[in-house]
C-alpha cells in the first residue's frame, strides 16, 4: 500500500554456482599471520556461540545432554569443509535449536533434518523462495525469540535481589543491539563485580551452642 521497497531473499539460480573451491595460490600470497589471528578469533567466537547455545537448549528439554566435546569436534570439521569450498563459517544458533525444541524434537537428528530441508528447498524451489521477503524471516526469528523467555525464571531471580534482573535485563539489551558474544560477556563481567561487591561486605557471624544430653 505504501510502495515501500521490500528486500527479499538473494538466492542465485543455481546454489552450486557459489562453490569456490580453495585456492592455495592466493593462499600463498597472503600474511600468514593476519590468517592465524583471523582463524583463532574465529574458532574462539563460533565455539563460545556453540557451547552458549547448547547449555541454552540443554535447559529447554529433558532429554540427552550435548556432548561440547563432540560438539566442537564437528563443528571445526565442518569449518574446513566450509573453508575448502569457500562458504561462509558455521556455528551453533539457539533460534533454530529452540523451534526443534518447541516441535516436541527428542534427539539431534532434528538438527540434522532441518539442514537437510533446507539444502532441499534451496535447490528445488530457488524462485519460491526468493519471493519470500527478509523482513518475515526477521518476523519469525522474533517470535522464536519472545517465546524463549521464561517469564516465571525472572520472576524467582527476582526473589535473589533487583540486582541480578538488572544484570539479566543489561545483557539481554547488549544481546539484542550488539551481539550474542558481547552480551554475555557484559554479563559476566557485572556479574563478577556484583560477587566482588557482595563478598567484600560480608559478615560472618559464629554462634557456639553447648551439646547437652538429656
Amino acid at each position: 500500500v505504501l510502495q515501500l521497497p521490500v528486500k527479499h531473499i538473494p538466492l542465485p539460480e543455481n546454489i552450486f554456482s557459489g562453490v569456490k573451491l580453495l585456492d592455495l595460490a592466493s593462499i600463498t600470497q597472503m600474511d600468514p599471520w593476519a590468517i592465524a589471528r583471523f582463524s583463532i578469533v574465529l574458532a574462539i567466537i563460533a565455539s563460545a556461540e556453540t557451547l552458549l547455545s547448547a547449555a541454552a537448549v540443554d535447559k529447554l528439554h529433558r532429554g540427552p545432554r550435548t556432548k561440547y566435546d563432540q560438539e566442537l569436534i564437528a563443528q571445526g570439521i565442518g569449518n574446513m569443509i566450509c573453508g575448502f569450498a569457500g562458504a561462509l563459517p558455521m556455528t551453533g544458533v539457539i533460534a533454530r535449536s529452540g523451534v526443534n525444541v518447541m516441535s516436541g524434537a527428542k534427539t539431534r537428528r532434528s538438527a540434522i533434518l532441518h539442514g537437510v530441508w533446507l539444502l532441499l528447498a534451496a535447490v528445488a524451489i530457488p524462485g519460491l523462495l526468493r519471493m519470500v521477503p527478509i523482513a518475515t524471516l526477521a518476523a519469525l526469528l522474533l517470535y522464536t525469540g519472545l517465546k524463549l523467555i521464561d517469564i516465571k525464571a525472572i520472576r524467582k531471580l527476582w526473589n535473589f535481589g533487583p540486582r541480578l534482573v538488572g544484570i539479566y535485563a543489561i545483557t539481554t539489551i547488549a544481546i539484542v543491539s550488539t551481539d550474542l558474544l558481547v552480551g554475555v560477556a557484559l554479563g559476566v563481567v557485572l556479574s563478577i563485580f556484583k560477587l566482588v561487591y557482595t563478598m567484600s561486605r560480608l559478615k560472618v557471624s559464629i554462634d557456639r551452642l553447648e551439646n547437652r544430653c538429656i
